[in-house]
């Protein structure tokens, strides 16, 4: 195990647990450290997956309220991750429904599965930091949150879901919400990936004028985080923002990254516009994770951007 993971991988030794979203990226690293520590995996998914043969699938819709109420009574999950969300930031009308159908609707019954189910000793969500929106940064927990697209203002739906079951039905809940993973596996979709994997390419990457800021947790960090606030009672109930505390701006990783990957020259900015409505100031406390998770961050950006590199460049460094 690298140094960087402080968790004890004993205390998931033949545990039961529950994740959705294990398909995603940071659902897959989620998944194959728990293995990793001995857990009993199951997974929600609406299609099958190429996971390893222990990992018990359920090829449901979370949708469905009563397949997920069966899924549920069968395994009997000890912890649920839940990571599955309808993550397209696009601002039709048509995607309110969407993200609400499936964020809001799919965890309301997730939680009531879980309530009928009575075996979980901690459920965490993931969040977004995305839910905060157009708020003074550093975000604050407390905060009212200014969602920005459909997708924020359902994950923050979702949110406020978990703490109300908590306080009604004493439903174990904690969610997490991080600022932008980043690491080896994630999609083409994503700034990084689609910056270095052109770069690589040797062509020239169009982008804002990149004058947003952003903070980027690397992956690892990220899965210490959500493991340590499913093993802390006194955190039910409650929201921690997770990130690496170090907001930069968008042209300033981007140059970094042409200098790592000795690419200068093809990152062209300011030939993209900035989205309607572009969060331009990111950044979120970590005051109460530290405090509640007794948990900081390990990778610093240079060194998580050079593992990132080399697994899109062919190292494959994790």
């Amino acid at each position: 195990m690298s140094e960087d993971l402080m968790h004890n991988q004993d205390d998931f030794t033949g545990k039961r647990v529950l994740i959705t979203g294990a398909s995603g990226f940071i659902g897959q690293h989620l998944m194959h450290r728990l293995r990793d520590c001995g857990a009993s995996i199951s997974t929600i998914g609406r299609n099958p997956a190429s996971f390893p043969p222990d990992v018990n699938q359920y090829p449901i819709d979370i949708r469905d309220a009563g397949s997920v109420n069966s899924c549920l009574t069968a395994c009997k999950p000890e912890y649920i991750f839940h990571l599955a969300a309808y993550k397209e930031r696009e601002e039709s009308v048509q995607a309110f429904y969407t993200s609400i159908e499936t964020n809001l609707i799919g965890s309301l019954n997730l939680f009531t599965a879980a309530r009928n189910a009575d075996s979980a000793r901690s459920i965490v969500i993931l969040g977004t930091a995305e839910e905060y929106g157009n708020d003074a940064p550093p975000f604050q927990e407390e905060a009212r949150e200014c969602p920005v697209t459909p997708y924020s203002f359902s994950k923050a739906c979702v949110s406020h879901l978990g703490e109300l079951f908590f306080r009604l039905y004493q439903i174990p809940v904690v969610t997490i919400r991080p600022t932008l993973a980043y690491g080896p596996g994630q999609g083409q979709d994503m700034f990084l990936p689609a910056l270095i994997t052109t770069l690589h390419e040797g062509r020239p990457f169009a982008m804002t004028a990149g004058e947003q800021t952003r903070d980027f947790i690397y992956v690892s960090d990220l899965i210490e985080a959500i493991i340590l606030a499913c093993g802390k009672e006194p955190l039910h109930g409650q929201i921690l923002n997770i990130g690496s505390g170090t907001p930069v701006k968008l042209a300033q990783i981007a140059t970094m990254i042409e200098r790592m990957m000795q690419k200068q020259g093809l990152v062209r900015l300011g030939e993209r516009p900035y989205r309607k409505n572009e969060m331009m100031d990111y950044a979120v406390s970590l005051e109460k994770a530290g405090r509640l998770l007794g948990w900081r961050p390990r990778i610093p950006l240079k060194e998580g951007l050079r593992r990132t590199i080399g697994y899109y460049t062919g190292e494959r460094q994790v």
